[in-house]
């Protein structure tokens, strides 16, 4: 089960034989990154839109272990190896808390280990990577882009290329801000979905194969005190807006981010894959815009119509078209020109065009395609403002 409510940690301050005198910073350091303001606890009530803290988080240390750093890595070189060694020398009681923090005072190795806790040495005393690895603890996965690129030779095409989401590690688009920097960006809304941190009133839902248009706003994600949708789910297709504030103060623009759902993973989409750009600005448009196509086939369109700054919002106009049931009879003829009363054309599989006389029987099929497109532009012309009900704002940490 996804984690709701205060998260206790264990956050365990280790040091070894032949390493007493190497304290990095003051237990209070630690305290005041983990809890005070504008640390982890305040990070992860605003990423998860007010699901969780780390209130109740306990600190021990600095304590030396009995042996030496290289016996120690020797012993233990697994993550969680390490972990338990640590909540052996602490006495700490496992039951008290979720998860478990073993801060190192030299290099000793660094991650987290899936629903237990993280290893952490001296240069990670930083927002983006502890909220990163405790992420893992609480069960997300990485974040990936539709590219092939790989971050390293053991990661897999497009793991880590979610530069706005906290789960693609240290290359995302963090602050440099103090304190704790680096720090953000945010989790994107498909994995606040697989969280449960999503509430089902903050999402505008477009299912169903039926036609639609519509026009709505989007709050961005940063600020959940604002009344409105903060995401749009449209089929498949996850919508949300973002700003250059708060824990998002490190993306380069404000813009409108498009995801799917990869199973446990989400996967952002390109608005430009010559760049791998992820950023949908004003003007842009997202799937099929010939009227041909949407008249025929079907699809859903995205048009990024404005941002409001000063209120925080994106207007998106989504026009959604349900897929022909026209074509049985002619089944494998692709059409590629219409005319009104014949003397029009068609693509056959083979690539061929071919016209269409006035008393072809396809005719019938070309006035329908004409009036389909007709009915398209109308629709895209007169949307449906979209007015969400009104939703109690989370207060930001």
């Amino acid at each position: 089960m996804p984690p709701k409510g205060s998260q206790k940690l264990a956050v365990m301050l280790c040091k070894f034989s032949d390493t007493t005198d190497v304290e990095p910073a003051s237990p209070q350091f630690y305290r005041d990154m983990f809890l005070g303001p504008g640390g982890l606890s305040s990070y992860w009530h605003g990423a998860s839109l007010g699901a969780i803290d780390l209130q109740g988080t306990e600190f021990f240390g600095w304590k030396a272990f009995p042996e030496t750093r290289d016996a120690f890595v020797a012993a233990q070189p697994s993550r969680w190896g390490k972990i338990l060694r640590a909540i052996e020398v602490f006495g700490v009681d496992i039951k008290k808390y979720s998860a478990f923090v073993a801060f190192f005072n030299v290099g000793v190795d660094d991650g987290g280990n899936q629903n237990a806790g993280v290893v952490a040495q001296p240069v990670d005393a930083n927002l983006t990577f502890l909220a990163h690895e405790i992420g893992h603890v609480f069960g997300l996965q990485h974040s990936f882009d539709q590219s092939m690129r790989k971050a390293a030779d053991w990661s897999a095409p497009g793991e880590y290329f979610d530069l706005h989401d906290l789960m693609s590690a240290m290359a995302v688009h963090s602050s440099g801000m103090p304190p704790y920097a680096p720090k953000g960006p945010l989790l994107n809304v498909v994995n606040l979905e697989i969280m449960d941190w999503l509430p089902s009133s903050r999402v505008l839902t477009m299912s169903g194969n039926s036609s639609q248009t519509l026009t709505f706003d989007l709050v961005s994600l940063g600020h959940p005190e604002i009344p409105g949708f903060l995401a749009a789910k449209i089929g498949d297709l996850y919508i949300e807006f973002r700003t250059q504030d708060i824990w998002d103060s490190g993306i380069p623009r404000a813009a409108v981010l498009l995801h799917h759902r990869m199973d446990v993973n989400s996967v952002v989409i390109a608005s430009d894959k010559a760049t791998w750009n992820t950023e949908w600005q004003p003007g842009q448009t997202y799937g099929p815009t010939d009227p041909v196509e949407l008249a025929v086939n079907g699809g859903t369109t995205v048009l990024i119509d404005s941002f409001d700054l000063p209120g925080k919002k994106a207007r998106i106009r989504v026009r959604r078209t349900a897929r022909s049931q026209k074509f049985g009879g002619i089944s494998g003829i692709l059409v590629g020109g219409v005319a009104r009363g014949g003397n029009g054309w068609i693509i056959t599989p083979s690539g061929k065009r071919k016209p269409v006389p006035p008393h072809s029987p396809y005719v019938a099929v070309i006035e329908w395609i004409a009036e389909a497109i007709e009915v398209e532009e109308q629709l895209f012309s007169q949307t449906q403002r979209v007015v969400p009900p009104a939703a109690k704002g989370r207060p930001l940490a």
